[in-house]
């Protein structure tokens, strides 16, 4: 820091070296009065029949302000001085400066300089004196910057001192420059953050700023004549440009003070047009503009301020450097408006308060670095406390662990006996939870089997009282006819009574309705007798499931096996409609398990349904099974579909209704664990298990059981 404040002082000890040199050697003051040349067309011969129109200055260096009139300033008191000396005018900004030496209205002399002749030599504009003292000594001068005209008469050899001066101060100013550039582009590239890149733009445009406020951007586009009368302008708005960004990234204006960003815009709005206004040619706009943007300085002392009452601590350098540079920029504005004096020191403030607001933005930066590193080694720190404090608990808890464990296995001494008995156990609780499921799954099955064989076994007990009754009174009406028959064999007397009392008995017990009945009965009983056969074929299928041996099936047997089980306790509450293919192939399966799934999503369904419709009769389960064959793409396959009318699921419950344990339903009436193990059931089989649903419409399960060799060698493997 110390070396940046030496080359710091030397750069002004330089300055104030050159304005101590032109002040010291002025010879005397001059005299200035000016014709205003609204148009542009006065000739030279024209200037002395105006003189009448001519209006006095004010002040040794006047300053005509900014309009789009030329001026022809007679300048005067230069009589009588040595034959070394010289007319300067230091303003370097001015477009151009033409020389007229006038004998009334002849043209003795003409000499030409300023920005837009582009002359790097002549950064110092000198005019040689008449050689007679009677000739008079015009100026023509046009500007689009604020026309000052610090004309001072200096000795010949004091210019060129003068010149090593200025350029010396501007190659100490440069240098500063540059070294603060370099310094803050290899941050930019070291951390990669948007500020230090950002002030990289900052440096380098209010470097090329002072250069054209000194003329020395002739070096650059000297060549270009609309550069170099709008290249003051053009940096200018570049510079405001790079500096409102620079500030919204270093104030963090989004997280500290959000309500300014629409102002930040505004401004860069403000420049954006100045720039807009040179290219069309509209020089005195531009130039209006970036000095209306240039007021925002005091804008942004405010916000940072406000900043940094809001916890951003970087945001104090900026204070300070915004300050100073305020300082600067107001002496520059009023300088340029005529309320300063425009001397050579009064030029010294918008340099060096340029110099020591990039010094204290580069600290301010370097600090930002310091800061973020003390942040990052307090993370790093409190990172690394913790991981002991972590690495500390688990050795306490290991240790805990490994003492309860011992306890808890005093007759094993190894850690894998200790990890194969919590296997076992893991294994145990998971078989547990499955068997849990499977026995949920029964009770199911028991409460629609004892509803079902209720109904066939009532019916042919009922039927069974009543045929013992009819066979009781045939057997009546048999035994009367034997006797009477055996009675009339015997030829007893009385045998024609008995056969009439046996045939009355015959029509008082109505023997054709008893014969019909009894038909009737022995009919009903069959198929009471035929549905229990049905139902306990459906139990032998079901009784299977935990058999682990593959058998070759038919899946329509097991779909109705499974919707058989579940009984009129399904029905009853839903429509079931069922849709088979005929003369479909077998499957080699687990014939068990696989009815274990399909009465698991039949019985979902018709939940499913139960949970939407309060009516019975809306609710529908259909049940299909076809055969998917297509011989140029090689599939055969068995599908399975089962479609409810329910309120359906949305695309989270659809993605996780496989997963275990979990469940929609309420708390104590489902384990999560039914679907899980279809799952399961189905990768043992080699099938594919589709599920689309929509919420208020209904879900539909697609099963598809591939038919080849390898899903018999799969099966036979699970």
């Amino acid at each position: 820091m110390r070396g940046w404040v030496w080359i710091a002082l030397a750069f002004t000890w330089g300055l104030q070296g050159c304005s101590e040199g032109s002040t010291e050697r002025k010879v005397d003051a001059l005299d200035l009065v000016a014709l205003e040349d609204v148009d542009g067309t006065l000739r030279p011969d024209e200037v002395h029949l105006r003189s009448q129109l001519l209006q006095p200055l004010k002040g040794e260096q006047p300053n005509l302000g900014m309009r789009n009139s030329a001026y022809w300033v007679k300048v005067s008191g230069w009589q009588g001085a040595p034959r070394n000396a010289r007319i300067i005018l230091d303003n370097p900004t001015v477009d151009s400066i033409d020389a007229v030496i006038l004998d009334g209205p002849r043209v003795l002399g003409r000499q030409r300089s300023g920005a837009a002749y582009g002359k790097t030599e002549d950064l110092i504009p000198t005019f040689n004196l008449p050689l007679n003292v009677n000739h008079e000594l015009w100026f023509r001068v046009r500007s689009t910057k604020p026309l000052v005209l610090p004309f001072t008469l200096t000795q010949v050899d004091r210019v060129k001192t003068m010149r090593v001066q200025r350029d010396l101060a501007l190659a100490l100013y440069t240098g500063i420059v540059l070294a603060i550039l370099i310094y803050n582009c290899f941050l930019a590239f070291s951390t990669g953050q948007q500020a230090y890149f950002s002030y990289v733009l900052v440096v380098l445009t209010v470097g090329l700023v002072q250069w054209s406020f000194n003329g020395y951007d002739r070096l650059i586009w000297g060549h270009i004549p609309w550069m170099a009368r709008n290249g003051l302008t053009m940096m200018g708005a570049s510079s405001g440009l790079a500096a409102l960004i620079f500030a919204r990234e270093f104030l963090e204006v989004r997280r500290y003070t959000p309500k300014w960003n629409r102002w930040i815009q505004g401004l860069l709005v403000i420049y954006a047009s100045a720039m807009l206004a040179a290219l069309l040619n509209q020089p005195l706009l531009a130039y209006n503009l970036v000095n209306l943007g240039a007021l925002s300085a005091p804008a942004m002392i405010v916000l940072s301020l406000i900043s940094w009452r809001r916890g951003n601590t970087s945001a104090l350098w900026f204070f300070v450097a915004w300050l100073i540079f305020l300082v600067a920029v107001t002496t520059q504005a009023l300088r340029d408006f005529g309320v300063l004096p425009s001397t050579p020191v009064t030029a010294l403030f918008l340099p060096l308060g340029t110099v020591f607001e990039m010094l204290l933005l580069s600290f301010a930066l370097g600090n930002r670095i310091n800061l973020l590193k003390r942040s990052s080694d307090a993370a790093n720190a409190k990172a690394l406390a913790a991981s002991l404090e972590n690495e500390r608990i688990v050795k306490q808890q290991n240790a805990e662990l490994e003492m309860r464990v011992q306890h808890r296995t005093e007759a094993l001494g190894q850690a894998n006996s200790e990890l194969s008995g919590a296997l076992d156990e893991l294994k145990g609780a998971q078989d547990q939870l499955i068997q849990t499921e499977k026995l949920a799954s029964l009770g199911q099955m028991t409460a629609g089997i004892a509803h079902e064989l209720n109904n066939p076994i009532n019916y042919v007990q009922s039927n069974a009282t009543s045929l013992r009754r009819d066979i009781e009174e045939l057997i009546e009406i048999v035994d009367a006819y034997s006797e009477a028959f055996a009675a009339m064999a015997e030829g007893a007397h009385g045998a024609q009574a008995m056969a009439e009392a046996a045939a009355e008995k015959s029509r008082k017990l109505d023997l054709d309705f008893l014969k019909e009945e009894s038909r009737q009965l022995v009919a009903g009983i069959l198929e009471g007798a035929d549905r229990t056969t049905k139902i306990v074929g459906g139990l032998r299928v079901f009784g299977r499931m935990d058999g682990d041996k593959p058998v070759k099936a038919s899946l329509a047997e097991l779909l109705e096996a499974s919707i058989t089980v579940l009984g009129n306790r399904a029905r009853s509450k839903a429509k079931i409609e069922v849709t088979f293919e005929e003369n479909l192939p077998e499957l080699w399966c687990q014939s068990g398990k696989l009815s274990q799934v399909f009465m698991n999503i039949v019985v979902n369904a018709v939940q499913a349904t139960e949970s939407r419709w309060s009516d019975a009769e809306q609710r529908s389960v259909r049940v299909e099974l076809k055969h998917l064959k297509a011989m140029g793409e090689g599939v055969n396959a068995l599908e399975v579909r089962v479609q409810d009318n329910g309120t359906g699921m949305d695309e989270e419950t659809r993605q996780r209704v496989f997963d275990p344990f979990y469940t929609t339903k309420d708390v104590g009436k489902g384990t999560g664990l039914g679907l899980s193990i279809v799952k399961g059931i189905l990768d043992d089989h080699g099938a594919e298990v589709e599920v689309e649903s929509t919420m208020g419409d209904g879900t539909t399960f697609i099963l598809t059981f591939p038919i080849t060799d390898e899903a018999q060698t799969k099966t036979e493997a699970a």
